[in-house]
């Protein structure tokens, strides 16, 4: 038994990866909300990684093993019933304009995505890189081109997983900020954020009915424009905001069960040339875990393979204005909206079947990679 911690704050580190490959098998553990981790195998070299901390490589056990932060940690600040009178006026501006400056422009940026996932003795990466056509008044669902697409795992497969790219680009911090958002959260103005103009502030946020959902977000109040974000949530939240509540109750049933579903998400907006604005740079991490009911062992291998059997998945994407003239319509893939519990259409079977075979070059995994 370890615990993993913050290197600078020395917190407990939840759902941190622990994993390796001895002899050709692979072990995993993950890190629990303690940040303990049961390491019931032996190793010679042991990878600890997180989406938020710089990956480690050990070749014996501490009682504590710190990793090291990749981003400046912000310090906490209580959120309390008293908050400045502006803040509403601001952020009801910023759901105004949202639609203007974040979802209004027809273009295609070049998209450089990753995401890895790991499970029960089970590791999965795949990298991905393209054009992103993205949403905006004319076109509801975002679209892609693929370019390279490279998979690394622990054995032998053809699928291919965007199920974190739907859910980083569809589940966009402006796009679900709005006045039901609003109502329901506390605000309040730190003081002591240094933005690069005068006009800059970072606000921080918590539910005004759930402990497990904060966050903070960088504003501009001149142009009323968000230019960074930050948000956790937990279980309750999670399953309020993202599953319809009727199909949920039809799914447990049927044996289906949510235990644990926690999200954290990180995106930094970019302004084009024209004033409009994109995620230049997301991070996601997710971690789930329940009871799926009674499924076949191909089903099994299809939703381990497909983004839904693994409890820990983290992602990054990174989009950048592409000067690359329009492509033709036939060229694009489309991308489905989320979803987590739904009635799939034989149309949506094929979505997800078109997307989970996409052309991909293969690697067994290394942790050397």
């Amino acid at each position: 038994m370890v615990v993993i911690a913050d290197a600078d704050s020395h917190q407990p580190v939840s759902h941190a990866s622990l994993y390796t490959k001895e002899d050709g098998v692979f072990y995993s553990c993950i890190s629990n909300e303690q940040g303990v981790a049961r390491v019931n195998f032996t190793f010679q070299r042991l990878t600890i990684s997180h989406l938020n901390y710089e990956k480690r490589i050990v070749r014996r056990l501490n009682d504590t093993i710190f990793l090291k932060p990749k981003y400046l940690s912000k310090e906490e600040v209580v959120i309390t019933n008293k908050e400045p009178e502006w803040i509403r006026r601001c952020l009801k501006q910023v759901v105004k304009r949202k639609n203007d400056l974040y979802f209004s422009r027809h273009s295609n940026e070049a998209f450089n995505y990753n995401t890895q996932s790991l499970g029960n003795n089970n590791l999965y990466r795949y990298h991905l890189t393209g054009l992103v056509r993205m949403k905006d008044i004319d076109n509801r669902y975002y679209a892609i081109i693929p370019d390279t697409s490279h998979i690394v795992a622990i054995d032998s497969t053809k699928l291919t997983d965007l199920a974190n790219l739907e859910r980083i680009l569809y589940e966009d911090f402006v796009a679900e900020l709005d006045n039901g958002f609003i109502r329901s959260h506390h605000f309040l103005h730190n003081a002591h954020f240094k933005g690069a103009t005068k006009h800059e502030v970072e606000l921080r946020f918590r539910s005004k009915n759930r402990t497990d959902d904060r966050g903070w977000f960088v504003m501009d109040t001149v142009n009323y424009s968000i230019l960074s974000a930050y948000r956790f949530t937990g279980t309750k939240t999670n399953r309020s905001e993202r599953i319809n509540s009727i199909l949920y109750a039809m799914a447990q049933v049927f044996g289906y069960s949510i235990d644990t579903w926690t999200r954290d998400y990180h995106v930094t907006y970019q302004q084009r040339q024209d004033g409009t604005f994109y995620p230049a740079e997301v991070r996601l991490k997710m971690f789930y875990s329940g009871k799926d009911g009674d499924l076949s062992k191909e089903q099994e291998n299809y939703r381990d393979q497909t983004g839904g059997g693994f409890p820990n998945m983290e992602a990054t994407l990174n989009l950048s204005p592409c000067e690359a003239p329009t492509a033709p319509t036939d060229q694009w893939i489309e991308l489905p909206s989320t979803w987590y519990i739904k009635i799939n259409t034989e149309k949506d079977r094929q979505r997800v079947i078109q997307l989970s075979n996409l052309p991909a070059t293969f690697n067994l995994f290394d942790d050397e990679l």
